[in-house]
């Protein structure tokens, strides 16, 4: 229980990580049905769906897996446009973790062992070796295009590629460094539903987020299932976020204070610890 809570971060550490080892691979991205080419349209066709609020407020059930451990937590899931995603996870009505991410760093309170990591994006080396900072991640979250290094990704529409694939559409972003970014979308929606993010060069892994059961948000959709895996790495990772009473509350603290009385630890550090076991 003390490592678990925090998977949701290691699946992210295991993306940037490589390995030679020879291992079963996930379901890979869908091949192109036809020649690719650039879609600036279908970009913005995707673009449109983002959600007009500036923040995005739900209660959230996770359940997590890790080489055969398996543990769910509730909790909540905060959200402030181009300023916070905060990740809170409880157990037996306890808080017993927190990711908060913002444009400066990131955030990891251990409330049971009463540790924190605060870093900036540059200084923790997974971040660093994928290339994902603040904007990319919360894309994730809030089921958007990206492409690493951007704030927007219909500013950078020409650099994706499109190509049909069955009753979706399939974006594929190859020109970012070390890896390639694949969105699978509905052709008629425009609505993302998966995420592949695969390294170069023959090395192991797959990182696939995937989005399901969308309802309306004000007025957008908006999935209520998302679910998280890194395979292929030598440690398969997984989480699946169950969200309910969706809302676009503001009230909020958006910043986590930390009691002085928590040890600070080094973020590369904890994450060799969690890899190992």
């Amino acid at each position: 229980m003390n490592r678990l809570w925090l998977l949701p971060l290691l699946a992210l550490a295991l993306t940037a990580c490589r390995t030679s080892r020879e291992l079963p691979q996930a379901e890979p991205a869908p091949a192109p049905a036809a020649p690719a080419t650039s879609g600036t349209g279908f970009v913005r066709k995707v673009a449109a769906n983002t959600q007009t609020a500036p923040t995005l407020t739900a209660r959230i059930k996770m359940d997590l897996n890790a080489g055969g451990s398996s543990l769910s937590a509730g909790g909540t899931l905060r959200m402030k446009r181009d300023d916070v995603v905060q990740l809170s996870l409880t157990f037996l009505g306890l808080e017993v973790g927190r990711l908060e991410f913002t444009p400066d760093g990131v955030l990891i309170v251990d409330r049971m062992n009463k540790q924190y990591v605060r870093a900036a994006y540059t200084d923790v080396s997974f971040l660093r070796q994928a290339g994902l900072d603040f904007y990319t991640l919360q894309a994730l979250f809030w089921n958007e295009l990206f492409v690493p290094g951007q704030r927007r990704a219909d500013a950078a529409a020409g650099r994706f590629r499109i190509s049909a694939s069955g009753d979706h559409t399939l974006l594929s972003l190859t020109d970012a460094p070390g890896l390639d970014y694949s969105f699978l979308a509905q052709t008629a929606t425009g609505c993302v539903d998966r995420v592949y993010v695969t390294p170069r060069d023959g090395q192991d892994g797959q990182f696939t987020w995937t989005y399901a059961d969308f309802t309306a948000v004000g007025g957008k959709p908006f999935p209520t299932t998302m679910t998280c895996a890194v395979t292929g790495t030598g440690k398969d990772v997984g989480f699946t976020l169950r969200l309910s009473r969706i809302g676009n509350d503001s009230g909020w603290p958006t910043r986590t204070e930390v009691s002085d009385k928590y040890t600070r630890r080094d973020a590369d550090e904890i994450l060799r610890r969690l890899i190992a076991h």
